[in-house]
C-alpha cells in the first residue's frame, strides 16, 4: 500500500502556449528530486484560452497520467481558475503557480521540505524582482499590511504549498472579489517562508496591465482592511473642521478689523477643494456598493466546459451537461 503523500499542482493556464511545456518539464525536474518521498500530479484550470493551449493540454491529457485538465467556458478571470483550482483539487497538499515561469518551479522541494516539517502553509515570499514597477509593488505590500491586521509581513501572491486543511477552509469562502493572497492568510495559522527573487515572465507580456494590477490592489484593500471607508470619515471630518475655522477666521476678520476679504478667488477655491474631496468621498463608497451589488447577485465564480480526468483522452471526457453541481460551482 503507497502511503506516501500526494501533492497536486493547481494551475491556472489563459494563453500559455509557449510557457507550459518549459514548466512542465521543470516540474518534473524538481519533483524528481522529492519522488522518493511523495507522489506529484497536474491540475491545469484552462481559463478560456485560444492561442493553442487548449489543444496541447488535451494532447497532454491523453498521453499523460499524471495531467488532468478543467476547461472553464471561458475566460472568466485569474481568480476565479485559482477557485475552480480550489474546488477541483484532489490530494495531501496542493501547489498553487501561475504558468508564465515567474513562480520558479526549482521551488517544489523547498515547499515540500517545509511542509514536511509541519507547516500547514508554505508560500514564496517575493524578494528581488525583475519587473520594471517592482517599486509599486513594494509600496502596495507595504500600504497593505498598515492597513491590515489580518495579514502577515511576508510578500508572496500565488506560489504557495497548502495543505488539504488549508484548501478546505478555503474553499467556504465564496465572494466574488478575491484575492487569493488574503484568503491564504485568513485560513492559515503560522506561515512558512522561502524567500526567492521574481523572476520575467519566460515568453511575451504580462495581460495584466497597470488598470489589472490597480484593480487588484483596490480588491484587496477593499476586502481585507477598512481603512478606505475610514478615510471618508477622516477626510469629512477634516474638511468640517477646516471648514469651520476658515468661518471663524472669516468673521472675524470682518468684524475687527476694516481689511478687505478677497471673495471670488478664496471661495471658488475652496469649493473646488470641497468638491473634489466630495467626488473622493463618494467613489469610495461606490466601490463597497459595487462590490455589495455583485455579492448579493449571487452568480457562479465560473462554469466548466469540459473536464479531463486523468487517464483519459479528450474522446473520453464529459461535458457540463451530464456533470455535477461540482463541476461548475460549489453549492451555495
Amino acid at each position: 500500500m503507497n502511503t506516501k503523500p500526494h501533492i497536486e499542482a493547481v494551475i491556472p493556464v489563459f494563453n500559455e502556449v509557449n510557457c507550459l511545456p518549459l514548466l512542465i518539464d521543470q516540474l518534473d525536474r524538481a519533483k524528481a528530486s522529492i519522488s522518493s518521498e511523495t507522489t506529484f500530479s497536474y491540475l491545469f484550470i484552462n481559463d478560456g484560452s485560444t492561442d493553442g493551449t487548449t489543444e496541447l493540454l488535451r494532447n497532454l491529457n491523453s498521453q499523460r497520467p499524471d495531467i488532468r485538465v478543467v476547461e472553464l467556458l471561458h475566460n472568466f478571470g485569474h481568480a476565479a481558475a485559482l477557485a475552480c483550482g480550489l474546488d477541483h483539487f484532489k490530494g495531501d497538499a496542493a501547489l498553487f503557480m501561475d504558468a508564465d515561469l515567474q513562480d520558479p518551479p526549482s521551488a517544489l522541494a523547498s515547499l515540500f521540505y517545509e511542509w514536511k516539517k509541519g507547516s500547514k502553509t508554505v508560500v514564496v515570499e517575493r524578494g528581488k524582482r525583475a519587473e520594471k514597477n517592482s517599486f509599486l509593488f513594494q509600496t502596495f505590500y507595504l500600504l497593505l499590511r498598515k492597513a491590515s491586521k489580518t495579514l502577515p509581513p511576508i510578500n508572496f501572491g500565488t506560489h504557495s504549498l497548502l495543505d488539504k486543511t488549508v484548501v478546505e477552509r478555503m474553499r467556504i469562502h465564496k465572494e466574488r472579489n478575491r484575492y487569493f493572497p488574503g484568503l491564504v492568510a485568513l485560513c492559515s495559522g503560522p506561515i512558512a517562508a522561502i524567500n526567492l527573487p521574481r523572476g520575467e515572465r519566460a515568453y511575451g507580456k504580462s495581460r495584466v496591465g497597470f488598470g489589472g494590477l490597480a484593480h487588484l490592489a483596490l480588491t484587496a484593500f477593499l476586502s481585507f482592511s477598512s481603512a478606505p471607508i475610514r478615510l471618508v470619515s477622516l477626510l469629512g471630518f477634516i474638511c468640517s473642521g477646516g471648514a469651520l475655522i476658515g468661518a471663524s477666521i472669516i468673521v472675524a476678520v470682518k468684524l475687527l478689523t476694516e481689511w478687505a476679504i478677497p471673495g471670488w478667488a478664496s471661495t471658488m477655491s475652496l469649493l473646488f477643494f470641497a468638491s473634489g474631496i466630495q467626488l473622493l468621498c463618494l467613489g469610495i463608497l461606490g466601490e463597497y456598493v459595487a462590490r455589495i451589488y455583485d455579492e448579493v447577485k449571487e452568480r457562479p465564480l465560473y462554469w466548466v466546459g469540459t473536464i479531463l480526468p486523468a487517464q483519459q483522452s479528450p474522446s473520453q471526457s464529459h461535458s457540463i451537461g451530464s456533470s455535477s453541481r461540482s463541476s461548475f460551482i460549489r453549492p451555495v
